[in-house]
């Protein structure tokens, strides 16, 4: 399978995890998420589990053709969406490559944040393309 049959697949579930099924409260509280803040820690939990099922359609479709490594896309959907969720990375690479500080309703933040799920999911896709 190609890289690009994968890819807007992945790009649909995408939006749909992190815009159709990411409540407001999840999307106020998650960040920092992997800190010591429960509430921000259930929250960012909370959308990555929720972000994570809305690639289900995908999984199963993708399923037959990776096998076991179904189990690895699923890790490397998860973790990085929570890494970049937790938001501190994103901050950091606002301040030293934008030399910007952004809050969290910053639109050139979230199109930031966006940008970097997008490169994400363009390199699952290839990883994917790969395995098949």
């Amino acid at each position: 399978m190609h890289w690009f049959e994968i890819f807007p697949v992945f790009v649909v579930c995408h939006l749909a995890g992190d815009y159709l099924l990411q409540t407001e409260w999840q999307a106020v509280h998650k960040h920092h998420g992997l800190g010591s803040d429960p509430i921000a820690r259930r929250a960012l939990g909370a959308h990555v589990t929720t972000y994570t099922l809305a690639y289900s359609p995908a999984l199963i479709w993708l399923a037959p053709r990776l096998g076991a490594a179904t189990i690895a896309v699923v890790a490397l959907l998860a973790v990085p969406h929570m890494i970049q969720d937790d938001g501190r990375l994103i901050e950091r690479y606002m301040r030293t490559v934008k030399h910007r500080l952004t809050g969290p309703n910053d639109p050139l933040g979230a199109m930031v944040d966006q940008s970097f799920h997008v490169l994400a999911l363009f390199g699952l896709a290839l990883i994917g393309s790969a395995l098949s």
